[in-house]
């Protein structure tokens, strides 16, 4: 009888520190307010970039940004969040506005004082990015890997458009989680006709496939840890992890010319997704940009040239 009842403890025990495990990592995967630790954020990131040469280049694009006149919109997310939203205008006006939208546990500022210059100072377009749920200033508690972000940006396009007229022009660039929400705004029979061609920069393929390489990176089953996640998520989140993020899926209704862009050094979102999205691209026009030596979200940096190069095709073809 004590062997039983000693057993049984023994279980219950193991099955509470097993569901506290998953608990906790499910928080660390989606929820804003867990602090990630070092040791934790160097597995997820697995990148061989230089924190230093980071932080300076940061503190450099930030300070450009934060010199200019930034005006702020914000708009309620259909899930009651307040979401915040930014435009940097151009010295003369112009029609054509970027839509930016920016990685997982980024920011919509941390992520354009990269790119906003380019596309504001040589080029002469609006800028406009905005802080997806549970980031930067915008309200919210769960990252959506695509899911509330792709149908929050589409919210956003229908305020651009009530907002800063009929007429404009629109270029959607998304950069990682970004990148994924873009092409799966693309592939919606609901995409406004103003957007002239789309920029994925390291996107994955869905929520689900990047997950599970990163696991299998990491030398750990899928099972029984992700179904247990996978059932977390969609109770407290709401949204299914393939079918709410697939964004393979979307590209093969995509509605507008795209361009593909991947670091051939990126283990975070691995370069064959990018291979598998633009195949399976339906568009009328498209291209990808694999660059040599670039680590997740750093084709800019490493290729600077290259890559405001292939964009500049595209802004000739179809601005």
């Amino acid at each position: 009888m004590k062997k039983t009842s000693v057993a049984l403890a023994l279980g219950a025990a193991a099955g509470l520190g097993f569901y506290k495990f998953n608990d906790w990592f499910y928080n660390a995967l989606l929820n804003r307010d867990f602090e990630i630790p070092a040791l934790l954020g160097r597995m997820i990131a697995d990148s061989d970039e230089s924190a230093d040469n980071e932080k300076e280049r940061i503190s450099r694009d930030m300070k450009w940004l934060n010199s200019c006149e930034i005006e702020k919109y914000s708009i309620i997310s259909d899930r009651g969040s307040r979401l915040q939203g930014y435009l940097i205008r151009p010295e003369r006006k112009s029609e054509v506005y970027v839509f930016g939208a920016h990685g997982y546990r980024s920011s919509g500022k941390g992520e354009w004082c990269h790119y906003a210059k380019h596309y504001v100072e040589d080029l002469g377009y609006n800028m406009f990015f905005v802080d997806h749920q549970a980031a930067g200033e915008s309200e919210g508690q769960y990252y959506g890997f695509a899911s509330f972000e792709s149908e929050d940006c589409m919210k956003w396009l229908s305020f651009m458009l009530d907002t800063f007229g009929k007429d404009i022009k629109i270029i959607l660039h998304g950069i990682s989680m970004g990148s994924t929400t873009v092409m799966i705004m693309s592939g919606k029979d609901e995409l406004p006709e103003n957007v002239k061609f789309t920029v994925a920069d390291c996107g994955f393929t869905s929520a689900l496939d990047e997950f599970s390489y990163k696991l299998k990176s990491w030398h750990v089953p899928k099972f029984p840890i992700f179904p247990i996640i996978k059932a977390m998520q969609k109770k407290r989140a709401g949204y299914d992890f393939q079918a709410d993020t697939n964004a393979l899926a979307a590209v093969k209704n995509a509605k507008v010319p795209m361009l593909f862009i991947h670091g051939d050094k990126d283990t975070f979102v691995p370069t064959y997704m990018a291979a598998l999205l633009h195949n399976a691209c339906s568009a009328d026009y498209k291209d990808i940009l694999i660059v040599k030596g670039a680590d997740h979200a750093m084709s800019y940096k490493e290729g600077k040239e290259e890559y405001e190069q292939k964009v500049g095709e595209f802004i000739e073809k179809f601005i």
